[in-house]
């Protein structure tokens, strides 16, 4: 499983600002320290304020800091606000239809792997992610 390119960003960004939440930060800050293209990161701020993951502040002492405390933000919140929300009734073969009564050859196989990987990404928070300081931004 890989996350989108706009999901990575995400991450990177709101586990930044967890890391280093003692201010606001600019887009232009994150674009700098994080090394991401700018035009790309402002949409990914401008999403992630939608979805209520981060605020907002106009000024001079403005920028973006996390809306919610880390340990409340899921890695499933995160994929939804960017516009990958879990499946857990997805066909790794991609059928439209497959569940017990109209397997695809995989659909055994693949309830295992499927069930540890919703577990991951709705018991993995960002302050399990962001206060891991080996961990890459």
């Amino acid at each position: 499983m890989y996350f989108s390119k706009t999901t990575e960003y995400a991450i990177r960004v709101l586990s930044y600002l967890d890391r280093y939440n003692d201010s606001t930060h600019s887009v232009n800050h994150l674009h700098q320290e994080l090394g991401l293209p700018y035009k790309y990161l402002t949409r990914v701020v401008t999403d992630l304020v939608k979805k209520g993951l981060i605020v907002s502040m106009r000024g001079r002492e403005g920028g973006v800091t996390l809306a919610k405390k880390a340990e409340d933000i899921r890695l499933c919140d995160i994929l939804d606000a960017m516009g990958e929300p879990l499946e857990p009734n997805r066909c790794i073969l991609g059928f439209e239809k497959c569940d017990a009564a109209n397997p695809c050859a995989l659909h055994d196989q693949w309830v295992a792997p499927k069930n540890m990987i919703e577990t991951m990404l709705t018991e993995t928070t960002l302050a399990s992610l962001s206060r891991n300081k080996q961990t890459k931004l």
